[in-house]
């Protein structure tokens, strides 16, 4: 099998991982006003401490509230409607506290309205899954599985390493006997599992895994020795301070879900045989 990519492959499969990270950022408050979630804090901030208490918003800041609110479930109907007027007021809250806040009214009707709250509502918190898909399963085992099977070659490296060594990632000297790991540098583990699977042209569910729960490996011996080969030709490593690494963590990469696969079928003929 070749498995060597081109520098213009990694930089098609980088370009495809930025593009999904984008859709996921998306959302009601991002795709009307082209905020993200820190600038349409601040913008809302600006437009509350440039009035002053018990003031009507007039003009642009005025339009802007109603039109925020107006995505909204909870100030949708009081913001549509012509007659409202936008205020700034000191409401109470629990504990005998004042805030100032934005209002809608309409006569005797008064509605605050929660810069938290307005935040959450257009940019909502993404939901996080507790549970993980067959799919998601067999991705983190293959991944393992992967990662056992070059751990010889990180090993290598660090025998290789030398007593005086500086931490890539802080700068500092490594002393003897301080806490170390061996980090990839340039393409991160991760990356290097997913282009290898992609210039493949599989998918995780492809992958059939042996071998004790420790210690799996691929059923294709041909597949696991080009995955050894793959690694040991493009992973870069250095020496890094253990806590640096915990710290800086998997940074904002994310496998495409297309490179997971699914095991479900498209077959008619198949039998659902849960009943």
């Amino acid at each position: 099998m070749e498995c060597p990519p081109t520098q213009d492959k990694y930089s098609l499969f980088r370009r495809r991982v930025n593009l999904f990270k984008e859709k996921l950022q998306m959302t009601r408050g991002h795709d009307t006003f082209g905020l993200n979630k820190n600038q349409f804090s601040e913008k809302l901030s600006r437009v509350i401490n440039n009035f002053r208490t018990n003031s009507k918003l007039v003009g642009e800041p005025r339009d802007f509230i109603l039109r925020c609110c107006r995505l909204t479930e909870k100030w949708q109907k009081l913001a549509n409607d012509p007659e409202t007027s936008v205020h700034v007021r000191n409401i109470d809250i629990a504990g005998g506290r004042k805030v100032k806040m934005l209002s809608l009214e309409r006569g005797a009707t008064k509605q605050p309205v929660s810069k938290a709250k307005l935040i959450d509502a257009l940019y909502p918190a993404k939901k996080i899954a507790t549970t993980a898909t067959p799919e998601e399963k067999h991705f983190n085992a293959v991944k393992a599985a992967m990662r056992h099977a070059v751990k010889h070659q990180l090993k290598a490296f660090r025998d290789a390493c030398g007593p005086a060594n500086i931490c890539y990632l802080t700068g500092l000297q490594l002393r003897p006997g301080s806490k170390t790991d061996v980090d990839h540098v340039g393409l991160s583990f991760a990356e290097l599992a997913d282009s290898f699977i992609s210039t493949q042209e599989l998918k995780y569910t492809d992958i059939i895994l042996k071998g004790p729960v420790t210690a799996k490996r691929f059923t294709d011996a041909l597949l696991w020795v080009a995955w050894i080969d793959f690694h040991e030709k493009n992973a870069k490593f250095a020496l890094v301070c253990s806590s640096a690494n915990r710290s800086k963590g998997c940074g904002d990469y994310q496998t495409l879900p297309e490179l997971y696969g699914s095991f479900s079928s498209d077959n008619p003929e198949d039998l659902n045989l849960d009943f």
